[in-house]
């Protein structure tokens, strides 16, 4: 019940504090004051308290898609240990993947539902994003699941790599990153403040909710944000020792908000790139991806050094005894040649002597 009550306590008051923390970060790189942190906050509540202006075209569609994409980045917060403690669910990569796409498409549904042109268009880019970011968060994870031995999140985190370390965990962190700019839509894929509808993405696609139903999308928006951060945050975690759970938690905090500043400062110093010029971008993350899980299917099947032809045939690997009994070499030892030394038990064999033959317990 603890688990329970401390991921629900982070998920529903974290995730607008994160959101307000990286407008404040931004807004001071600009030279601006900004709004206060807990400006977010009190948005929520003044939307939950408005009524909803609903186009006449709309289905039941257009209504229930924000509490299905809330619904699905809930499962997935308290199905991923993104806080650096056991989740009170048991995750898996794929569900991971599998619930984000599921958010996504009930937006893209509702975005399509009024029948505005902004709509459509919001929609179908999502889908192209989507389609370019989703193979390599899919490699980047399924890497480290193969390197664990498990797509369980918990077992995943738990393990640590080996002596590919050093080149594991930079080519995942970067497929990472670019992947979750795309699911965030943040710059430079998209930019969330603008005001252009042509240069919309995430933006086109809530453009008709209002009201708690825009509540509803706005949150769900900050919890995503708050958990890929606290995956980023985990596998960055892997390349360091086991840490206690207090340790762990408070890093992951930590990684978390400074992956909010690493934000603030990129959408300081660059603009949105050209939308011809974000496959390319999503290329490198899926290059990267690949490039690890080449590492980890090479480890694997890396070839057990060969037999020494040197050495005499007891010392060889295909001449070891088994696990019963362990032969020794008799020129070695002086034992008799059927005599063996039992695991497990006290060593008794029987010595001779070449020339009187007289035997010694």
């Amino acid at each position: 019940m603890i688990g329970w009550a401390l991921y629900l306590a982070y998920t529903l008051l974290l995730p607008p504090l994160l959101i307000g923390l990286l407008r404040k970060l931004k807004s001071r790189l600009q030279g601006r004051q900004g709004p206060p942190v807990w400006q977010v906050y009190r948005d929520l509540a003044k939307l939950a308290r408005k009524g909803e202006t609903i186009s006449e075209t709309t289905t039941w569609v257009f209504a229930a898609a924000p509490s299905v994409a809330l619904g699905c980045v809930l499962v997935c917060a308290l199905s991923v240990p993104w806080l650096g403690l056991p989740a009170p669910l048991h995750g898996d990569v794929f569900l991971l993947v599998y619930l984000l796409a599921l958010g996504k498409f009930a937006m893209s549904l509702a975005a399509l539902d009024p029948g505005t042109t902004f709509g459509a268009l919001g929609a179908s880019r999502e889908a192209a994003v989507g389609v370019l970011a989703e193979p390599a968060l899919v490699l980047a994870l399924a890497a480290l699941a193969v390197q664990a031995g498990s797509s369980d999140l918990a077992v995943l985190f738990a393990s640590r790599p080996g002596a590919e370390l050093g080149t594991l965990l930079p080519l995942v962190g970067t497929a990472l990153w670019l992947s979750i700019t795309a699911e965030l839509a943040r710059m430079p894929v998209d930019d969330p403040t603008t005001h252009l509808e042509l240069t919309m993405i995430h933006e086109a696609l809530i453009l008709e909710n209002s009201g708690r139903n825009l509540a509803l999308v706005e949150l769900g928006a900050g919890i995503k944000l708050a958990v890929l951060f606290g995956l980023l945050a985990q596998v960055l975690l892997m390349g360091t020792p086991a840490l206690a759970p207090w340790a762990a938690h408070a890093t992951s905090l930590a990684l978390i908000v400074g992956a909010c500043a690493v934000v603030a400062f990129i959408e300081t110093v660059m603009v949105r790139l050209r939308w011809r010029r974000i496959p390319a971008l999503m290329a490198f993350g899926l290059t990267a991806a690949t490039m690890a899980c080449l590492i980890v299917a090479l480890k694997s099947e890396a070839p057990s050094p060969a037999p020494d032809r040197h050495a005499p045939a007891w010392h060889r690997p295909s001449a070891q005894p088994s696990d019963e009994t362990t032969a020794i070499p008799p020129q070695r030892s002086g034992l008799r040649p059927d005599a063996t030394l039992e695991r497990g038990g006290p060593a008794r064999a029987v010595l001779f002597a070449p020339r009187s033959g007289a035997e010694h317990v």
